[in-house]
């Protein structure tokens, strides 16, 4: 992949996502050597990416023939960055009339991160890569705003129409589901079948991380991300909002463990190689883990 330019792979991207099924996507693909026929992405294989400032991050393939672009159709290929780039806030914290914080309303939808990807950020990339994305449509569930949403304590009232909406974008947070794959129903956490369907709905998981065996609240060394100006590990967001408790977004915490703020145990929460625990709010900047389509 790091001897095509980007050029080449939108191109590439093109053919694969004009093919007419999946299967014939994985072989088309598999031809230019960026995935096995059964769709696995080629292990080890990144492209570097320059940013204006100077910054240097990496992309891997994630899946192929997997988002539905924007003004129809399948983009053919999609790319995750290797390493954080850099760190922002998914919002930045204002005060409303009752002197609160509501820093996560409007969910990625409405965000500061989506805003800033879509726009600053994505002007920062190579002239050559811009002209390769294409918009594509991400399902989150963004007006679930407060804990008063719930009706009672651990249930989320409504169905996904209520909850949920589709944004187009060209550089976007991945979500839970589309890193972890289902997400389970827990008492202990308070994620019931309403809740665990609502993240489902925010895509399929990627094949690069099903391939890597991740698992939601389970630490894996594939989702652990480095950040030059955190001189290590970071702790990097997601797009989910957290429907458990109102203010909050799901992250990945140092160890690679993909947590919606209370983790699995009480230690994941505490613990500063998942994520610190002084920092949840959104209004903290983390690393910045991007996807985009070509």
């Amino acid at each position: 992949m790091a001897d095509y330019t980007w050029s080449e792979l939108a191109a590439i991207a093109e053919e694969v996502g004009a093919c007419g099924d999946e299967a014939e996507a994985f072989r088309t693909a598999a031809r230019f050597g960026l995935c096995d026929e059964d769709g696995s992405p080629v292990a080890g294989q990144a492209k570097e990416i320059a940013l204006a400032d100077g910054r240097t991050v990496h992309a891997q393939l994630a899946g192929i023939w997997h988002d539905v672009r924007a003004d129809g159709g399948r983009a053919g290929l999609t790319f995750v960055f290797a390493e954080a780039a850099g760190e922002h806030a998914m919002n930045h914290a204002f005060e409303d009339a009752r002197g609160d914080a509501p820093d996560s309303v409007g969910g990625w939808s409405a965000s500061d991160m989506r805003a800033w990807l879509n726009g600053d950020f994505f002007y920062d990339l190579p002239s050559d890569l811009r002209n390769g994305i294409v918009a594509v449509e991400k399902s989150t569930v963004n007006r679930a705003d407060t804990a008063a949403e719930l009706d009672e304590a651990g249930h989320l009232a409504g169905a996904r129409a209520d909850w949920a909406d589709v944004t187009a974008d060209r550089v976007w947070l991945l979500s839970a589901s589309e890193v972890c794959g289902a997400i389970p129903e827990s008492d202990s956490l308070g994620i019931d079948d309403t809740m665990a369907a609502l993240y489902a709905g925010e895509g399929a998981q990627y094949r690069l991380f099903a391939d890597g065996g991740i698992a939601a609240f389970e630490p894996n060394d594939a989702l652990v991300r480095s950040d030059a100006a955190a001189a290590g590990p970071c702790t990097w967001w997601l797009r989910t909002k957290t429907l458990e408790f109102g203010d909050g977004f799901w992250l990945v915490g140092t160890a690679g463990a993909p947590i919606n703020g209370l983790g699995d145990a009480p230690p994941a929460a505490q613990d500063p190689e998942y994520a610190p625990s002084e920092l949840w709010g959104p209004d903290h900047a983390r690393g910045v883990v991007a996807g985009f389509c070509l």
